[in-house]
């Protein structure tokens, strides 16, 4: 069995790595002399791997040992390369689609040096020409740049999940092929983004900013441009993205992600901009929801309630607008025409 030149060497490191006077190892002494040889490693036979499997993989060494993430992304990488030399499709797709995942939340960590040096491979590793043809030294090549930067994941906002478990044969049925898509649902929706803000002058998309109404045909026109961006799985790709968001529309959706157009804004609220009666922390408050939705695209009523506006008036803009309730009402009434359309 020919194994992967650097795989190989980083095996065979371990074993050249345990001592020889550790009393666990000296009951496995022959096999150990035998694999610290480099050159029993360039053809293993099957009782070659049955050894190390049996007698030689448990022994301890002196090597630093790596923390928990390296490794289990060393076994993710391994299980990748056994799934490719098997012809095992499923297998090798359920892992690139973690692999791919795990280099999108690492391609968030650019200010991280180590990172940043990647950042064009990490790029790569998420586009589907990446993994055509690739090979066993190719994902290996991949562990080796990867291993050393799991760690730096937030724990508790990591979405990576490893599992051990050892399956349990119980039974054999013919089921037809799983079809696995070429994009996850992670990509795509990095690509949706992408497009949204690369492409604010596209007539749907500058109609929602500038708070124009949309048309039935400028919606579908809009949903049929972003299902192709997932290519045969788009339309449901943008239906679970959709989901995910829990936007009332696709309307919705966009709007939050490109925001609302500040000149349209500021239209919007010219009337309350212009009242003098007003006071300077009332005017503040009109301006604030300028900015919300210049960034945002879309506040609801509610969030009127909460900070930054709660900031100017503990109590809520009713007590903030306490004598000028018709000011307050008509905000009220601009953000509904703001969000009217929004909503399916």
């Amino acid at each position: 069995m020919k194994m992967v030149g650097s795989l190989t060497d980083r095996l065979h490191g371990e074993v050249a790595a345990m001592n020889r006077e550790n009393f666990i190892v000296r009951m496995h002494l022959e096999a150990v002399n035998h694999f610290r040889d480099r050159r029993a490693w360039e053809q293993l036979s099957d009782s070659d791997v049955e050894t190390l499997e049996s007698e030689v993989a448990g022994l301890p060494n002196e090597i630093e040992p790596d923390d928990i993430e390296s490794r289990l992304f060393d076994l993710t990488a391994l299980r990748m390369q056994l799934a490719l030399a098997e012809g095992d499709a499923p297998a090798f797709e359920s892992r690139r689609r973690r692999v791919v995942e795990i280099a999108m939340l690492l391609e968030e960590k650019n200010a991280i040096p180590a990172v940043k040096a990647q950042l064009g491979y990490l790029a790569a590793v998420q586009e589907t020409g990446f993994w055509e043809g690739i090979d066993l030294s190719g994902i290996e090549d991949l562990r080796l740049r990867l291993r050393v930067l799991v760690s730096f994941l937030d724990k508790k906002k990591r979405k990576i999940v490893y599992t051990d478990f050892q399956d349990e044969v119980v039974g054999v049925r013919k089921e037809p092929a799983i079809y696995m898509p070429k994009m996850t649902g992670a990509q795509y929706e990095k690509k949706v983004k992408e497009y949204l803000h690369n492409h604010l002058d596209h007539l749907v998309i500058h109609r929602l900013r500038t708070n124009q109404p949309l048309t039935d045909a400028d919606l579908k026109g809009l949903e049929s441009t972003l299902a192709e961006i997932g290519a045969e799985d788009g339309d449901t790709l943008l239906s679970g993205l959709l989901a995910r968001s829990e936007s009332p529309s696709l309307a919705h959706f966009v709007r939050s992600l490109v925001g609302l157009d500040r000149t349209a804004a500021q239209a919007a609220f010219s009337g309350f901009l212009a009242d003098r009666s007003l006071t300077a922390p009332q005017i503040r408050f009109i301006e604030m929801v300028i900015d919300q939705l210049s960034a945002r695209g879309v506040i609801e009523a509610s969030a009127l309630y909460e900070p930054p506006f709660s900031n100017l008036h503990a109590e809520g803009p009713d007590a903030l607008f306490d004598g000028n309730a018709e000011v307050i009402e008509g905000v009220f009434e601009v953000l509904r025409q703001v969000n009217s359309g929004l909503v399916a």
